[in-house]
């Protein structure tokens, strides 16, 4: 009975406050099951969608990388750029035109036009930037000006793609920039939950972070992925993806998530954070040894492992701490935690096992699916209320 009062009074609350994050993380979960579900038919020889003519591969590499990932971020930055810059929330009505935004470059890329769906797609990313430089520079927070180059370099990326010009180069930046936005919002939320789900169990813990080694795994990184965007196949970037490699993996070490085994949130931000390592370590040695390895492998060891698991568990945890349940265990949010990291893996296997591609990219087309629905069974009531 207790718990079932603390969600009916957050659901009462947040109908009062209208907290960005529900209506962005509710579209962003349909988004991510309907950009993924388009290879289970093409599997049968369907192979566009809708009147634009879409072939499957653009859908599921545009809709989720231009239109999953801009409502995750909206939801997330526009909840705690209030908590992060000591500034005002925006209003609901600010929230509602973003949402009519999205969803008007969604209809539009479908049933109009690809270009036109993606340059809405961007003028989205670029108001969400505009409203965070607004509070970030009013508040003189430095710390978080790194936050807005990324979302420019992202939504720089987007325009590039809706002009259709140098596509290859638009995904490169679109992608480094969200890939170095999961590892600075991760190297904040990973330890920060970290302690408190260990405090919270009666432990204690101490975790100490370098700031020189801080220092250090940012420019290896920053240095992997600017290379990477102009030189794919460089050796030198190679060089440096491995590097990068080894100075995550030394970050991530600092932040002891061997002890959050038992929690499945905490533990798969931990898991989500190392695909970005997973993910610098396959593109070095796709870049040195390429006959050994396709760069397919590294992009989805970032797209599903990094991304796909980072965005379900940090999605779960801030709707979590804003219900103040911030730990309690759920069975279907446990199972969408599994489901996408045996995705990941399937798809991964894909470059290793070719003769089988096509049965293991359904496979991982649908744990992708069923873990974005698990995800949405986890949290319905409190990302709509009303059921």
């Amino acid at each position: 009975m207790a718990t079932d009062g603390s969600v009916l009074a957050f659901n009462a609350k947040q109908k009062q406050t209208s907290a960005p994050f529900r209506s962005f993380f509710l579209i962003a979960g349909l988004d991510a099951i309907l950009g993924a579900a388009v290879w289970l038919p093409s599997a049968f020889g369907i192979q566009s969608l809708g009147l634009t003519e879409i072939s499957p591969g653009d859908w599921h590499r545009d809709v989720l990388l231009f239109g999953m990932v801009p409502a995750i971020l909206a939801g997330f930055l526009l909840t705690a750029l209030p908590r992060w810059t000591g500034r005002r929330a925006v209003s609901p009505l600010t929230t509602r035109l973003l949402v009519a935004l999205w969803l008007c470059s969604r209809g539009t890329f479908l049933f109009l036009s690809h270009s036109a769906g993606l340059a809405l797609s961007a003028l989205l990313v670029l108001t969400l930037l505009l409203i965070a430089a607004g509070r970030v520079i009013a508040s003189r927070d430095r710390r978080n000006l790194k936050i807005l180059f990324l979302l420019l370099v992202f939504c720089s990326g987007n325009m590039l793609a809706a002009a259709h010009y140098q596509i290859e180069l638009a995904l490169r930046l679109a992608l480094a920039s969200i890939v170095g936005l999961v590892m600075i919002i991760g190297g904040r939320v990973v330890p920060a939950l970290t302690m408190a789900y260990v405090e919270s169990a009666g432990g204690r813990i101490f975790i100490y972070r370098s700031a020189a080694l801080e220092y250090v795994a940012a420019v290896m990184a920053a240095c992997a992925f600017g290379l990477w965007v102009v030189a794919p196949q460089a050796q030198l970037t190679g060089l440096a993806c491995a590097l990068a490699a080894c100075g995550q993996a030394t970050r991530a070490a600092q932040w002891n998530g061997w002890r959050s085994v038992a929690s499945s949130t905490v533990l798969a931000l931990h898991i989500g954070y190392g695909w970005i390592i997973v993910g610098f370590g396959l593109l070095a040695i796709h870049i040195l040894a390429p006959e050994c390895l396709g760069q397919a492998a590294a992009i989805h060891a970032w797209t599903i492992g990094a991304i796909g698991t980072m965005a379900l568990a940090i999605m779960a945890s801030m709707i979590r701490k804003q219900s103040r349940r911030a730990f309690v265990s759920s069975v279907p949010a446990t199972g969408a935690f599994a489901a996408i990291t045996i995705c990941c893996l399937s798809r991964l296997l894909v470059e290793m096992l070719p003769s089988y591609g096509a049965l293991l990219t359904s496979i991982s087309s649908a744990l992708w699916v069923v873990a974005f629905g698990l995800f949405l069974v986890a949290f319905r009531r409190m990302l709509v209320p009303q059921i």
